[in-house]
């Protein structure tokens, strides 16, 4: 992606400076052997005019171009402090609920799904349990790694009816996150 992002800026430079070279030396240079009479064949102001202005337009969106690219990039793969933020803000919103379960790798993809949209590409996120109740963030080729540890605490829970009258106690559990860069 690197060499098409340069290629657009060389191809931006080089239409800059193709409209800011004297279009009638252009002609006499690069043309007007193709014909018997150079003269009588020559473009007129206007139409050097018109050359001139195409390649600026060229230049511009070869410049749109080369800016669409490096958004492109930027949005396509993850830097260590977008992934640090993400990973933080997954943190954030498990500690911030309560949790039918007691952890586990589903709650941390979920989380980070959620964090993730409008950040990066979530496809490109790696999770990996690397113990008890500690999980591996990282990319999927293994960049930027991030040690997340979770300590779940039962916090109440909620009566379900049984078909037979009786209730069942669903406990919740609250559960504390932490951070820590690099493996676990």
């Amino acid at each position: 992606m690197t060499g098409v992002i340069i290629t657009f800026f060389v191809l931006t430079a080089f239409f800059v400076v193709l409209g800011c070279v004297d279009q009638r030396r252009l002609y006499w240079r690069f043309t007007a052997w193709r014909y018997r009479n150079p003269e009588a064949n020559e473009p007129s102001d206007a139409a050097y005019n018109r050359g001139r202005i195409l390649a600026f337009v060229i230049a511009g969106a070869m410049l749109f171009s080369a800016c669409g690219a490096m958004n492109f990039a930027d949005d396509s793969s993850w830097s260590s402090g977008e992934l640090g933020d993400v990973v933080e803000a997954a943190a954030e919103s498990i500690e911030a609920e309560t949790h039918s379960t007691s952890g586990g790798a589903s709650t941390v993809e979920e989380a980070l799904r959620d964090a993730a949209e409008g950040e990066g590409p979530y496809y490109k996120l790696h999770v990996e349990t690397a113990g008890s109740d500690r999980y591996l963030v990282s990319t999927d080729t293994g960049e930027y790694p991030f040690c997340l540890s979770m300590t779940s605490s039962e916090s109440g829970g909620f009566a379900v009816p049984g078909a037979d009258g009786s209730t069942t106690v669903v406990p919740e559990y609250a559960l504390a996150v932490s951070v820590d860069e690099g493996r676990c």
